[in-house]
């Protein structure tokens, strides 16, 4: 409530917008969507035609991947030969969304394929020990991996050996996106990986299932069907949304292209899945994607098997695909519970030790906190506290780990710098996992601190809000919403727009949801429009109709029962700027006056400035006696900052007096200093107020404060 009031939450940060004109001479867009183009830094009208048009037609060649002709030859003499073949999996998303696609595949050519799908809790990421004797003493004639494999050359090399002894030929093609170490690459009959040193592929940003949709793309062209990966585009705009890599270039063609299918022809898993989990099933978009379909998906490695995805996702059998929809939609639900209970002891952890405090990196464990859900308490500890994050579970001497990160803060290094202490480790920029000795935990927690300390500066700890344009009223309607809609699938690299309005009067509020989210209603420019602020419910308390605010959303379109209505999604919202500067102005006059050191000079400037009157830091009698009765109804109680402000507003609503957070906080120090009420101040910030054992009468003459308030403001008329 604080940043409402104050506007001391996220910084508000404004991109630019200078246009350069002829890059539009030939494309009918509107000024915002021009706008939003040259911010995604599309600047000739091919660049923009291709954004706007995507085509599948501008994918690359996939032949331009290193170890792809290679791969190729070796897949086609398995085929032709009949050959075992295995492919190894991992168990997100991304993983399962490969290993379906090369399944599909290879059951479309009737070739017989197995599978194996590490478990997340006993294996963990990459090729396991017991993955390597599980290969080694079956007789496979080729493995390949997807999404995992680059840094395993030891494993690589322990089933090559392991299979020569006993007389038996076995290849492995290594399929991966993550980044390269390159100490650790497997001596494997090829490698894909547009991360590779040296490779020269034109896009690096595939994800997992996109490296397999390319080498499904190459064999189809080298098996006569060069359309065939077509067929698993859905697939892939699953893997490529949930694994959140940037959705610009391939990625927004896969995606694109990707969600067309799902609405017009999903597979049979995936058609069940969404029987499941949404109601409206012609609404689907990459949020959706995101935030309905891959969390259930990722369910079934964190909560237990990711095969039960995989089976989902190549069955052909509508009965069992409904089965395994509805155990991946139970899977979420224990996973949601789970990871709220370990994500709120996490908290507990961090706010009972003061050392995270001076800490620019989290790094908190515990005991057999599941495997399966630390990544995400990892993304909602950096969201909470703007740091990144590493969440451990110990287990049997080990720490296992997820890591998630601030922009700027490449992670992958980061771990990288303290790889001789770690057991393994991989991931990106944003995201990674890793093993380590639980007696190395508190060196690393030590020296992963002290490695951010010159990477990470202080304003990279400050959670910013990025605005992509302040509109006008005119600029906020349906047809916007729709203009703007051209730009999709949103997601990293082509966020949605996110617009700022200043100056908007909430009409009507409203909390939904059992009080988690609110309703608005803002008039703006003479219009009425509706907003939805969700998570927010909490505010309803401290909004008041007729408010003045600012902000930020994004602009969308809710289809209810066929018909579209603009609907804005708050992203933060606090009084307009000028209601801010007056209550900083008085809240920093009466934290001053509890020093009794108030600077006039800059009081006196703010009236100057018409920013405050004087009659708002004037305490009389009146105003006092007031406030007591108020707050002696409510006994022992505890203010926030913010509840200065809530309470203020609610007796200048019941008493029609100029009272403000100034004159209630100036009037809890006098009642203090007179003994009427014990006001203390917390290492929080909170002001605690007991009422006193025995009400007596006493003389507001006598209290210093007040005399030293009136004297000030008499100065300054």
């Amino acid at each position: 409530m604080e940043n409402y009031y104050l506007g001391n939450g996220n910084t508000w940060r404004y991109i630019s917008e200078s246009i350069n004109s002829e890059c539009f001479s030939n494309n009918n867009v509107n000024d915002i969507v021009q706008k939003l183009l040259v911010q995604r830094a599309l600047s000739t009208p091919e660049d923009i035609k291709s954004f706007l048009e995507p085509s599948l037609e501008y994918l690359h060649d996939p032949f331009l991947l290193d170890g792809m002709n290679v791969a190729v030859d070796r897949i086609i003499f398995a085929i032709e030969n009949k050959e075992k073949v295995l492919i190894y999996g991992d168990y997100d998303a991304d993983g399962v969304s490969a290993t379906s696609i090369l399944i599909k595949f290879f059951k479309s050519i009737n070739m017989q394929i197995d599978f194996y799908i590490p478990d997340r809790v006993d294996e963990g990421y990459g090729i396991s020990d017991v993955a390597v004797e599980y290969i080694s003493n079956h007789d496979f004639d080729l493995v390949i991996t997807v999404d995992c494999g680059i840094s395993a050359k030891y494993q690589v090399s322990e089933i090559l050996e392991k299979c020569s002894n006993r007389g038996k030929t076995i290849d492995i093609i290594i399929t991966d996106h993550h980044q390269c170490n390159e100490e650790l690459i497997p001596d494997a009959l090829a490698i894909i990986n547009p991360h590779l040193p040296d490779c020269k592929y034109p896009f690096k940003n595939l994800c997992g299932a996109g490296v397999a949709l390319k080498l499904v793309h190459a064999l189809g062209i080298c098996l006569g069907n060069p359309r065939v990966y077509e067929e698993y585009l859905d697939f892939a705009a699953i893997a490529t949304i949930a694994d959140i890599v940037d959705l610009n270039g391939e990625n927004r063609i896969i995606t694109k292209f990707g969600i067309a299918k799902i609405l017009n022809n999903p597979c049979t898993g995936i058609k069940a899945l969404l029987n499941v989990a949404l109601a409206n099933k012609a609404q689907i978009d990459s949020y959706r994607v995101s935030f309905v379909l891959a969390p259930r998906i990722n369910a079934a490695g964190r909560m237990g098997d990711a095969s039960v995805a995989v089976k989902l996702f190549t069955t052909e059998d509508e009965s069992e695909a409904n089965d395994y929809a509805i155990n991946l939609n139970s899977s979420n639900i224990r996973r949601q519970e789970t990871q709220e209970k370990i994500f709120k002891e996490a908290v507990s952890i961090i706010e009972n030790d003061s050392g995270y405090k001076n800490e620019k990196i989290i790094v908190v464990y515990q005991e057999k906190w599941h495997h399966g859900v630390i990544g995400i308490v990892a993304s909602k500890l950096v969201e909470r506290y703007h740091k990144p994050a590493f969440v451990f579970s110990i287990e049997d001497g080990n720490a296992v780990g997820s890591a998630r990160s601030i922009a700027g803060f490449n992670l992958f290094k980061a771990m990288e710098s303290q790889s001789d202490i770690l057991i393994k480790y991989g991931g990106h920029e944003q995201a990674g996992g890793l093993t380590i000795n639980v007696a190395n935990i508190e060196l690393f927690r030590e020296q992963i601190n002290l490695y951010a300390k010159n990477m990470i500066t202080d304003d990279m700890l400050i959670p910013e809000t990025a605005i992509d344009i302040e509109v006008y009223g005119n600029d906020i309607n349906l047809n916007i919403a729709k203009r703007v809609s051209l730009l999709e699938p949103f997601g990293p690299g082509n966020r949605m727009p996110i617009f700022c309005y200043k100056g908007a009067i909430i009409r009507e509020k409203k909390a939904i949801g059992n009080g988690k989210h609110l309703k608005l209603t803002f008039e703006i420019e003479g219009k009425n429009i509706e907003g939805v602020y969700f998570g927010k419910g909490y505010l309803d308390m401290a909004i008041s109709q007729m408010d003045k605010v600012d902000i930020v959303f994004t602009q969308e379109i809710n289809d209810f029962r066929g018909i579209e209505n603009l609907q804005l999604k708050l992203l933060d919202m606090r009084l307009s700027e000028e209601i801010l500067k007056r209550n900083r102005i008085l809240l920093k006059a009466a934290r001053n006056v509890e020093c009794l050191d108030c600077d006039e000079n800059w009081l006196y400037n703010g009236i100057v400035d018409k920013i405050i009157k004087c009659d708002d830091i004037i305490v009389d009698r009146e105003t006092l006696a007031v406030i007591y009765k108020y707050i002696s109804r409510k006994g022992a109680i505890t203010l926030t900052t913010a509840d200065l402000f809530v309470n203020a507003r609610i007796l200048k609503h019941e008493t029609r007096k100029n009272i403000n957070a100034f004159k209630l906080l100036v009037a809890l120090l006098i009642f203090d200093e007179l003994g009427l009420m014990e006001v203390m101040l917390n290492e929080n910030g909170y002001y605690t107020i007991s009422p006193p054992d025995e009400v007596r009468k006493v003389n507001l003459e006598d209290s210093e404060i007040l005399d030293w308030v009136n004297n000030m403001v008499h100065n300054l008329k």
